[in-house]
């Protein structure tokens, strides 16, 4: 077995290629918006957060982008110009930025978690707060747009918040997944992802995290780490289930059958009947050949750790992404 020291070193040598943690989907950097005048803001007390906003507007309705398990700030530099755009204020929150010590790449943004552990849902509310009064802003009409831990963030939150009014959930999970850092690697299955009000929400978890990470660049199979970790632990399935039914408020899913990361599309089925049984509006956008890489409007580009080909994710996102609009322009009414 192999001591502490060499797990960590070969753990960070995995990490430092980009390719151990990839549930993050790629972000399209050449998706249509309105350029013009788009300026962007710091957030007071949440370090590297930004809103961004067009000029020459009324107050318009925020969306918090939910970055995926790669963290930092690169989902909304991309989105959050994007959705300024289109008439919101949007925010980027940067909420993670990994942190593998001497066994990885520094981190980037020293400020925010370092582990994928315990992070607090509840700091929305606490950003809706500090968002309440900035130039263009309108917090009462509030949506999220996250994708894969981002969309298990969102989904957490909007059950807990009656003050969330849409969700976009790329690649979504169901239940709150086990959380990750240096500190759970000689440490399996005792963390979770996510907390609130103080407290470490109940989670799944995974089979063979760590050995995946050992394996290593591109050897993991994340998907199978995901679905092994469930059927091992079916006594956790209730404690873990995020109660979707819980949130009034529109929802939109997006999720590929072949997504290599996760069961992202059967997650999606089992949200859509848990809000179909309570009398909640959800649409669901199941591309059975595509993968995780679904965000944005985007033509085929390589992405060997979405599962489905460059061309199927390709044909999903150019149908999804109108739908998305029209979802978000209904229910935020920018």
């Amino acid at each position: 077995m192999l001591g502490a020291v060499a797990r960590r070193t070969l753990i960070g040598a995995t990490l430092a290629t980009g390719l151990a943690l990839g549930l993050v989907p790629g972000l399209a950097p050449g998706l249509a918006w309105a350029q013009d005048r788009v300026t962007s803001s710091p957030v007071a007390g949440f370090p590297h957060a930004k809103v961004y906003v067009a000029e020459g507007q009324g107050p318009r309705p925020v969306v918090v982008i939910l970055h995926g398990a790669d963290g930092g700030t690169e989902a909304g530099d991309r989105f959050g110009p994007i959705l300024a755009g289109m008439g919101y204020a949007a925010v980027g929150l940067p909420y993670y930025s990994p942190d593998w010590g001497q066994y990885g790449p520094p981190k980037a943004l020293p400020e925010i978690a370092g582990s994928f552990v315990d992070i607090r849902v509840d700091q929305l509310a606490e950003l809706r707060d500090a968002l309440r009064g900035m130039p263009g802003v309108d917090v009462e009409r509030f949506g999220l747009f996250g994708a894969s831990k981002g969309a298990e963030f969102a989904l957490i939150a909007a059950s807990r918040y009656d003050w969330i009014d849409a969700v976009v959930a790329y690649a979504p999970t169901d239940v709150v997944w086990e959380g990750w850092g240096l500190e759970t690697v000689e440490a399996e299955g005792t963390r979770s992802s996510f907390s609130f009000a103080g407290q470490p929400l109940p989670f799944m978890p995974y089979r063979g995290f760590v050995e995946g990470l050992l394996a290593g660049p591109g050897k993991a199979d994340l998907r199978a780490i995901h679905v092994n970790g469930r059927a091992d632990h079916p006594e956790k399935e209730a404690e873990a289930r995020i109660p979707v039914e819980a949130y009034a408020g529109p929802l939109i899913l997006i999720a590929g059958g072949r997504d290599a990361q996760w069961d992202a599309a059967a997650a999606a089925r089992v949200i859509v009947a848990s809000r179909e049984a309570a009398g909640r509006e959800t649409t669901a956008l199941i591309y059975s050949e595509a993968g995780h890489d679904l965000v944005g409007d985007g033509g085929p580009r390589e992405s060997p750790r979405s599962g489905g080909s460059p061309e199927a994710d390709a044909a999903a996102r150019q149908d999804a992404w109108p739908k998305v609009t029209a979802f978000m322009a209904a229910a935020l009414k920018p």
